[in-house]
């Protein structure tokens, strides 16, 4: 059996990447090539620069700070490898790895391009269809959230058709609305096989809220997901101690503007701050993020090759990738504030992942 080191020294990031639907981005050079994920619209999705190309040393960075080699790629996008399923991840990665090592690799010959204009977001772009609990069966089979969790958040999902997309087919919507006027300006989109924006919409001053106060003065706490799938999936693992009445989940669509956090809190200004954003660099960076925000404090992150860079008021310092956290930023950036609650899934990457792991006699308890 092959090791992971003889994988790496065989298989190309490229190869995969390239597989997954990224386009290399020709623009931005050979050395170091980036490669751009876009939905169906043209879109930009995801941005990833692959350092060392073709060799054992390659490996790779995103824009939302996750990096590493071959084999932390896959476990960072393992959720993108529906066709390789098991409960062990690493029985996992060895049967992904072992396609890739007897699959020869053929460069593509497509390449990223960038749309020329900003698109705007034209909501008579999208049809809402009317949804019960039984449209959403990705939600019910594939994600294995349950139907009563659905049917409770239901207020806030619903069904479009894109009148300029290919095909006749409905994508579950969660809507995104402006927090400061109500406007809806963007879906996040899903289904089986794709995730993606409505095209042109606005995520850097809107997200999916799911309020159910009767008035945003009442809510008490709200919740920070980075999908509205965790979000859901967040309550259901934790409903026994959630009011709901008093409660409001928030998805900034896989990465977080600062304007997302401003507005959704200048709307809830009485709510204790939760965040359930991922167990990984990104989503700790994510709750460093909204403390700062919270605290109206200046930050700059910059991410290095092995560890993360931070400047704040109180200094610059850096910490290696593995060990930042809430705590350790709080520690080092002389910051005591414990305002913020953080929450990270239990032996898992999301809450999400712990759904779809469970068996229906496999029961856990998750403290709050």
């Amino acid at each position: 059996m092959m090791s992971f080191e003889d994988y790496k020294s065989k298989i190309s990031i490229i190869q995969i990447l390239e597989d997954l639907g990224y386009k290399q981005d020709i623009g931005k050079g050979k050395v170091s090539p980036v490669y751009q994920l876009t939905d169906s619209n043209g879109n930009k999705i995801d941005s990833i620069v692959v350092k060392n190309p073709h060799s054992p040393r390659e490996y790779y960075f995103d824009r939302n700070y996750k990096g590493g080699d071959l084999i932390q790629f896959l476990k960072n996008h393992i959720n993108d490898f529906t066709q390789f399923q098991h409960n062990n991840l690493y029985v996992r990665l060895n049967m992904i790895l072992g396609h890739y090592a007897n699959t020869p690799y053929i460069k593509n010959g497509s390449y990223y391009t960038k749309i020329s204009e900003q698109q705007k977001f034209n909501r008579e772009r999208y049809i809402e269809t009317p949804t019960n609990v039984s449209d959403l069966k990705y939600l019910t089979v594939e994600r294995k959230i349950n139907p009563a969790t659905v049917e409770t958040f239901l207020p806030f999902i619903t069904r479009v058709k894109d009148t300029q997309g290919k095909g006749n087919f409905l994508n579950i919507a969660f809507p995104y609305t402006n927090p400061q006027n109500g406007e809806k300006t963007n879906y996040e989109l899903r289904n089986y096989n794709f995730k993606g924006m409505a095209a042109g919409g606005d995520k850097s001053n809107s997200a999916w809220i799911a309020d159910f106060t009767s008035h945003p003065l009442m809510a008490k706490n709200i919740y920070f997901a980075e999908s509205a799938l965790d979000a859901m999936s967040f309550y259901e693992l934790n409903k026994n101690k959630i009011n709901l009445s008093d409660s409001v989940f928030v998805s900034v669509g896989g990465y977080i503007s600062d304007n997302q956090i401003k507005n959704a809190l200048q709307k809830y200004p009485n709510a204790k701050v939760h965040t359930c954003f991922d167990r990984d660099l990104n989503g700790n960076l994510y709750d460093i993020k909204v403390q700062c925000i919270m605290n109206g404090t200046e930050l700059k992150i910059k991410a290095k090759d092995n560890t993360v860079e931070f400047v704040t008021p109180n200094g610059i310092f850096e910490l290696n990738k593995e060990d930042v956290s809430i705590e350790r930023f709080r520690e080092k950036s002389k910051d005591a504030s414990t305002k913020l609650i953080v929450h990270k899934a239990d032996g898992a990457k999301d809450f999400n992942e712990i759904l779809m792991s469970r068996t229906p006699t496999q029961k856990k308890t998750f403290r709050l």
